[in-house]
This record gives structure tokens, C-alpha cells and sequence, in this order.
């Protein structure tokens, strides 16, 4: 069994249980399951010499399986032939892996925050938001096509995971609305690479022992990350998963619902104020599971 992850993240260290089980409930999903195949497609076709270019034509539908809320009208923006180099760069920047991310020079790397924000300026224009304006929510959009392309560098940047990562939005209580600007995408690819190298031993056993769908290590992490961010509200069938809390022990873990009714939706749940013995000690049990053995 691999031992539980540890994330470094602004509010403090994040102690992430039960990975194995929340891996399935997530690869259960319908549009997940298929957003993971077209992944390992994507990879195929990308080291079979296919441009990135001529992928970009089949992620951006593709983003939509993981609910990407940039509308069709940027998508046919993005794919003019004026376009084409900039997303051609934007991959070569953020191929290969965690451990080459973070090798590239911050030369590189200011040419990949001007390309996000050539595409940034686009999606803006599309969607009739004032000139100077940002269009609010890219860094998710752009995040959501990436990923199939460039799997081992690029997480999904919902705002939830923002939040939970960098602390430089609020916590969402939809993922209707993402707000995140693509000021944010560097930082986010330097959290996550950090992560996959320090948990790099658990998540290559997690991936080594995952069937639904062929994984590395990061999608492992990525697939980790929206679940312990987001995905527990949405994961509800056949158990609830919930956020608690007691001391300074905190986690997700799953407990039978309907459970008490949190200040909002998905928020955190102090053991010590719940009037239901069963199901605090339900609740208390997976916490020890988490700190006290495996993932």
C-alpha cells in the first residue's frame, strides 16, 4: 500500500489519504473516464510525430469532457491558422516532465506567459470583453486542453485547486465560473511539479496499480488533486465524501450521509460540533486511516 501523500500548499501541509479509492470513485465518471483514454491517445499521437497543432483541432472538444466552460466561438479563434504557432510553442515549452518544467529558464518561461496571454487576448476579444480587460477564467479553459497534451507538466487549474495550491483565489462554490487569469498558470506548473517530485515514489506505484485508464504519476496527482479540491462535493454515490476535522488532523474521507449540514456546500466539518455519535465515529475512523497508514 503506498503511504499517504504529502502536499506542501499555502495554508499548510496537506496530508491526502485514501488515494486508491478516490482514484476509482473519480475514474468512474463518465466524462473523466473518457478525458483519461483520450489522454493516452493524445500521447500515442504525439510520439508518433503528429503536430501539436493539428492535436490542438481534437482537444479543445476534447477539454469539454472534464467540463471546460470556454464556449465554442474562442475555440474557433484559437484554431485560425494565425494562431497555429503560438499553441505549437506553448506545448514544445511545456513538454516532457516535472523534473525538465522545472529546469526551464525564466527566459522560457516569460515566453510562455506572453503565448498564454496571446491566447488570453483572443478568448477576451471573442467573448466581447472590453479592450484591457482579462478574461477571467482562462487559466482553467486553457489548463483543461493542455492537459491532454501535455499530461506529465500541465494540472487542471480549476479555482478550487488554485485555492487550495497557491491561496490566490477564493474558494469556489461552483466550478460554473472559474475566475482564475493566466497570471497564475506559471506558478500553478511550478506547485504541481514540486509535488509529483516529492510524492514521485507513492504516485508511480498509485499509476503502476491503476486499470481504468493507462496514467503517469502527475495525471495520477492531477486526477488527486480535483478530487481532494472539488470532487468530493460532486462524488456522492454510494457513499458521501466529506471534509473534517478534529484537532489539527484534517482530510477527506467518506461517511455515510445525509450527515451534518456544513456552513456551505463542501466546507469543513469540525468533528467536535457534530451531535451524531455513530457517524462522528464513521467520520473520526477515516481520519486515523489517513494519518495513521496508507493511501
Amino acid at each position: 500500500m503506498s503511504s499517504a501523500l504529502i502536499l506542501d500548499r499555502a495554508a499548510g501541509p496537506w496530508r491526502l489519504g485514501m488515494a486508491s479509492a478516490k482514484l476509482q470513485v473519480r475514474g468512474r465518471l463518465p466524462g473523466a473516464f473518457g478525458f483519461d483514454l483520450a489522454a493516452d491517445t493524445y500521447r500515442a499521437a504525439r510520439s508518433a510525430g503528429i503536430p501539436a497543432a493539428d492535436l490542438v483541432r481534437l482537444a479543445l472538444p476534447g477539454s469539454w469532457m472534464v467540463n471546460n466552460k470556454v464556449p465554442s466561438p474562442v475555440f474557433h479563434r484559437w484554431l485560425q491558422p494565425g494562431v497555429q504557432g503560438v499553441w505549437t510553442r506553448v506545448v514544445d515549452l511545456l513538454d516532457g516532465d516535472s523534473d525538465r518544467w522545472l529546469a526551464r529558464s525564466e527566459l522560457e518561461r516569460g515566453e510562455l506567459r506572453e503565448r498564454l496571454a496571446v491566447l488570453a487576448a483572443i478568448d477576451a476579444s471573442a467573448r466581447n470583453i472590453p479592450q484591457g480587460q482579462p478574461a477571467t477564467g482562462t487559466a482553467c479553459g486553457i489548463s483543461k486542453v493542455l492537459a491532454l497534451l501535455c499530461p506529465d507538466t500541465v494540472p487542471l487549474m480549476d479555482d478550487a485547486a488554485l485555492w487550495f495550491a497557491l491561496g490566490a483565489v477564493p474558494r469556489p462554490d461552483n466550478a460554473d465560473t472559474p475566475t482564475a487569469t493566466t497570471d497564475l498558470f506559471v506558478p500553478m506548473l511550478d506547485w504541481f511539479a514540486r509535488a509529483v517530485r516529492s510524492n514521485a515514489a507513492a504516485l508511480t506505484e498509485l499509476a503502476a496499480g491503476y486499470t481504468l485508464a493507462p496514467m503517469s504519476p502527475a495525471q495520477i496527482l492531477d486526477r488527486l488533486l480535483w478530487f481532494e479540491t472539488w470532487g468530493f462535493r460532486v462524488c456522492r454515490t454510494p457513499t458521501p465524501w466529506w471534509w473534517v476535522a478534529e484537532g489539527e488532523r484534517e482530510a477527506i474521507v467518506p461517511a455515510p450521509g445525509p450527515g451534518p449540514a456544513p456552513a456551505s456546500p463542501g466546507a469543513r466539518v469540525d468533528l467536535t460540533t457534530v451531535a451524531d455519535e455513530a457517524w462522528r465515529a464513521t467520520a473520526r475512523d477515516g481520519l486515523a486511516g489517513v494519518f495513521d497508514s496508507a493511501a
